[in-house]
């Protein structure tokens, strides 16, 4: 899949590298304590962007999984950039490749994501997520390509296995 903003200033995307999921009755789920103003996003309908800030000051996205009232997403730990390089090096402050999108306030600030995409249609809006053919020259990954893991920066749900990642890719955030 692919991350794609379509704005003035140009459009930016990248393949999906890495994510984790984040399910009902989670504990390290935002949807864990129960609907607020700051997360009735993820007990909407899926295919929905819910956008926070992490610690305040990064922007962080999850695509909205759970069917309504659920409270279930899948946060977008890094992207492998495949549009609008210089722009997201512009963004970014720096020309290395590998480390514009290697985690999710490092996506989110490259592709210019804020808390005003916060409930938008990840279908309909300027941004989007893409199936894996509409990029030509990037096939999806084989099953055997996709390493499935334990989360990682959270300390409560530590232990389950939903974090996923492309095998031997150099555009993840960490090993």
């Amino acid at each position: 899949m692919f991350l794609v903003h379509r704005e003035e200033e140009g459009t930016t995307a990248g393949r999906i590298v890495e994510d984790e999921a984040y399910v009902e009755h989670d504990q390290a789920a935002h949807s864990s304590i129960g609907m607020t103003g700051r997360n009735r996003v993820l007990f909407g309908p899926p295919g929905h962007a819910y956008v926070f800030l992490s610690y305040g000051m990064h922007s962080c996205v999850n695509a909205v999984t759970g069917r309504e009232g659920k409270g279930e997403a899948v946060l977008l730990r890094a992207l492998e950039p495949v549009q609008g390089i210089g722009l997201m090096q512009a963004r970014r402050k720096t020309e290395k490749v590998t480390s514009l999108c290697s985690g999710p306030g490092k996506l989110t600030q490259a592709l210019h994501i804020t808390l005003q995409h916060n409930g938008v249609s990840l279908t309909e809006n300027s941004l989007q997520i893409w199936s894996a053919d509409s990029m030509p020259g990037y096939e999806p990954p084989n099953e055997d390509e996709i390493v499935q893991t334990t989360r990682i920066g959270i300390s409560k749900s530590k232990d389950l296995p939903f974090r996923f990642y492309i095998k031997g890719s150099r555009f993840v955030s960490r090993k």
